[in-house]
């Protein structure tokens, strides 16, 4: 079995309109699946950071549906990198916003403690902002 090559992407986007999160996460979920994604879709006050993960090819399609997506506005790549294994493997799509309940703080936390500098620095930057 040959390893295929994971590819994270972590991006932060603006929304000005609203939007149907649980539609959008639900799409996500649906698309991710089937491309053999994960990641996680944290929403604050209008703004996206999601971490994208999975086959380089699989990421760089969904990225490109996203930065497609009219409801994203300056959009931008944080960290673009290979990754030798899943930071968040057991998440299809995980759902964060700012009332997230401690249970999903604390799984979003252990998660994290590993993850690169500037992605720990974003979400803790939003969780502050709650």
């Amino acid at each position: 079995m040959t390893n295929v090559p994971l590819r994270q992407i972590f991006y932060a986007s603006l929304c000005g309109d609203p939007i149907d999160l649980d539609d959008i996460l639900q799409q996500s979920r649906h698309n991710n699946a089937v491309d053999g994604i994960t990641g996680l879709l944290w929403f604050n006050d209008g703004h996206f950071l999601q971490v994208l993960e999975g086959p380089a090819d699989s990421v760089a399609n969904a990225y490109a549906r996203i930065a497609a997506d009219r409801r994203h506005h300056d959009i931008r790549i944080l960290s673009d990198r290979s990754v030798a294994a899943r930071e968040f493997g057991y998440w299809s799509m995980e759902r964060g916003s700012a009332c997230a309940d401690m249970g999903l703080r604390q799984r979003l936390a252990r998660r994290l403690s590993d993850a690169p500098a500037d992605i720990r620095a974003a979400f803790a930057a939003s969780l502050a902002g709650d």
